[in-house]
């Protein structure tokens, strides 16, 4: 005989999947952050020689792995919409692009002088970087969360944090075609801090806003 839990869980299952069309969110979530990315590029334009740019092997990882976060976030976000769904072993994953993130990193600690390792830092450069990606995530941020709370997210904190990291990695790739600074040290750190702070602060909105 089928349990009281066991029925209200098939049932609210049925309810989402008939309701819910993940394609179509993705899509809109998609287009969340392409919107105010392609507006951002369109006023301020992609970086002179960016094709040059990108003939140097280091470059091309600085839209590389945020792509491969966002859309690894993504898939993420639209499983864990439907009641006790789990993101299993797909969060392994990211262990792709934070290993060559590291790699990045101490390769380029290891091969440039001492006075040349955070030449790129300064208060302009930072603002611009930090600033921007933290702008340019607010729209993504506020609409992927009223979608996913279309869904039945049985886990809201970690919900929210991927919608913050998907949103975030998502603008970055764009401004990663904007951004003149090809130093992994500049771009592994602070690109990475800009995306801790969206999906930190996502994780907690969505707390609040994804309880059920």
């Amino acid at each position: 005989m089928m349990q009281t839990d066991d029925l209200i869980a098939r049932l609210s299952t049925e309810a989402v999947q008939t309701v819910l069309r993940p394609a179509r969110l993705g899509i809109m979530m998609a287009l969340s952050i392409l919107i105010p990315v392609a507006l951002f590029l369109l006023v301020l334009g992609a970086r002179h020689g960016l094709l040059l740019a990108w003939s140097n092997p280091v470059v091309p990882f600085k839209t590389l792995l945020p792509l491969i976060t966002c859309g690894l976030s993504l898939l993420l976000v639209l499983r864990l919409i439907r009641p006790e769904a789990r993101t299993g072993a797909t969060v392994w994953f990211y262990a792709v692009p934070l290993l060559a993130a590291l790699a990045l990193w101490i390769g380029a600690f290891a091969l440039r002088e001492p006075s040349a390792r955070f030449a790129e830092v300064g208060t302009f450069s930072l603002e611009e970087c930090l600033g921007s990606i933290l702008l340019l995530s607010i729209v993504p941020v506020v609409v992927m969360l009223r979608l996913v709370q279309q869904g039945a997210a049985s886990a809201p904190t970690l919900s929210g944090a991927l919608v913050g990291l998907t949103a975030a990695s998502g603008v970055t790739i764009g401004y990663s075609l904007f951004c003149t600074r090809d130093n992994p040290l500049f771009f592994v750190t602070w690109y990475g801090t800009a995306i801790l702070i969206v999906t930190l602060i996502s994780a907690l909105l969505g707390r609040r806003m994804l309880r059920w």
